[in-house]
């Protein structure tokens, strides 16, 4: 424990603390350089969208941060997926689909302006299953 004359910690003891104690940096100063910084988006194919996800910015999905699509049945959860793998692909960036209704198929992709032979396909039996395989998938780097 970090003692003060004051019997208050400064943030910055704080800061340094943890990282000592963690091996490595775990505790940033907002204000500098952090791993809640994006710094680059993928557009969802909507402005209307795009601008709600980020607070009126014309932006999309934070590159870097987990993002999960969810909604009721027949709301356009997977064409919106389609869009942002499509405009992803165009940024460079591999895709992997996790489906959990096994309700995908090739075409709609396509149509949806993705490059089907650089899309992974995963059919998804449960929650706790799609966890282990991204752990596993981020962990090949």
């Amino acid at each position: 424990m970090i003692a003060t004359k004051t019997g208050r910690v400064s943030i910055t003891d704080m800061r340094k603390l943890l990282n000592k104690k963690a091996g490595s940096t775990i505790a940033y100063n907002l204000n500098e350089s952090n791993p809640t910084d994006v710094e680059e988006w993928i557009s969802t194919g909507s402005r209307w969208l795009d601008s709600i996800v980020c607070t009126g910015k014309l932006t999309g999905i934070p590159i870097g941060k987990i993002c999960e699509i969810a909604g009721l049945e027949s709301t356009g959860k997977s064409y919106m997926a389609a869009q942002v793998a499509a405009n992803a692909q165009k940024k460079g960036f591999s895709i992997v689909y996790f489906d959990s209704e096994s309700a995908l198929d090739s075409s709609f992709l396509d149509r949806s302006g993705c490059v089907v032979d650089d899309v992974l396909y995963v059919q998804a039996v449960d929650v706790e299953s799609v966890l282990e395989y991204i752990e596993e998938l981020l962990g090949t780097g």
